[in-house]
């Protein structure tokens, strides 16, 4: 592997920074794009088994949060990043920041593909996938997102009408 002279300077940075390893993690998906490989051969319960999750809700399921026809069975790359607005904030003006940034809202595989390569980031705050929508028999719209409880790391559920909070983070896609 070749390092270049920039990535010497920003890892000189961060040392002296003095950064935790999980702090070199955080800066580098909310300051800058990382590269990830979505992979569409897995199914939704294939890729939720993969991340290990301590808990998840029982309604995200393939019926629930079904992949496109024309994404299966392809493995895409993408350029994600995390957006926090340090502001509680609706789901319809997260997404209108978001797309004015340039980037989409990430869906439910997108997610999953995160929780599996990056199990401790979760840890850090709740990341949100306002991409993938699905409507419950009550009537509420929801989106998936990772968080913890009790040092628990769980695939849950959260009404897309509610606001998010200042620590929560959504996760993007460069269109």
């Amino acid at each position: 592997m070749k390092i270049s002279n920039s990535d010497l300077q920003k890892l000189a940075a961060m040392e002296n920074k003095r950064l935790s390893v999980e702090q070199v993690i955080e800066f580098n998906f909310t300051a800058n794009e990382v590269k990830l490989v979505i992979d569409y051969t897995k199914t939704i319960e294939q890729a939720i088994a993969d991340g290990n999750y301590d808990w998840k809700n029982a309604d995200i399921t393939a019926k629930n949060f079904p992949i496109s026809l024309e994404m299966i069975e392809k493995k895409i790359e993408v350029s994600i990043k995390l957006f926090n607005f340090n502001c509680d904030i609706s789901s319809e003006d997260a997404i209108s920041k978001i797309d004015k940034a340039g980037y989409r809202p990430a869906t439910l595989v997108e997610l999953l593909v995160l929780g599996f390569l990056f199990p401790e980031l979760q840890r850090r705050f709740p990341i949100v996938a306002l991409g993938s929508l699905w409507r419950n028999a009550f009537g509420d719209l929801c989106v998936p997102y990772l968080d913890m409880r009790c040092d628990r790391r769980k695939l849950d559920l959260n009404w897309f009408d509610d606001d998010w909070g200042t620590y929560d983070c959504f996760l993007v896609i460069r269109q």
